[in-house]
């Protein structure tokens, strides 16, 4: 069975987070991109392109937390909706507290662009290594 675009192109962004290729990971953002990061998440709220990203989440990540990492498990092929479970894993900075906490992503692709992302993520988990 082959895989959509879509999942194709959401495949191609985790595999350039795992190795840390920025360029890659950003490569395939809409123009009108919506990046919703859950309520209660260290770095929460809506960003519509790579600067925003990695102001509004990734650097603050960088900035509080020693260790911040999300681990992909599955990937689900929906067509043009592509659904990834896993597990953030950290070590908050102040308190050296550690946390995993299960999370869903939810990734629409048209036209090989990303234009939207969610996050659903088990935010009580983390708050509390904070």
């Amino acid at each position: 069975m082959s895989q959509s675009d879509g999942y194709l192109v959401v495949r191609k962004l985790y595999d350039a987070y795992d190795r840390g290729d920025e360029e890659e990971f950003y490569r395939n953002l809409s123009p009108d991109l919506i990046w919703v990061e859950s309520a209660g998440f260290p770095a929460p709220g809506v960003s519509h392109n790579r600067a925003e990203i990695k102001a509004n989440l990734f650097d603050v990540l960088e900035r509080d937390w020693a260790v911040f990492r999300y681990t992909l498990d599955v990937l689900i092929d929906g067509g043009e909706f592509i659904v990834g479970f896993g597990t953030y894993r950290g070590t908050y900075r102040v308190t050296q507290r550690n946390f995993e906490a299960r999370a869903a992503h939810v990734w629409h692709v048209r036209d090989n662009l990303i234009d939207s992302f969610e996050q659903f993520a088990d935010t009580e988990v983390i708050q509390r290594a904070a």
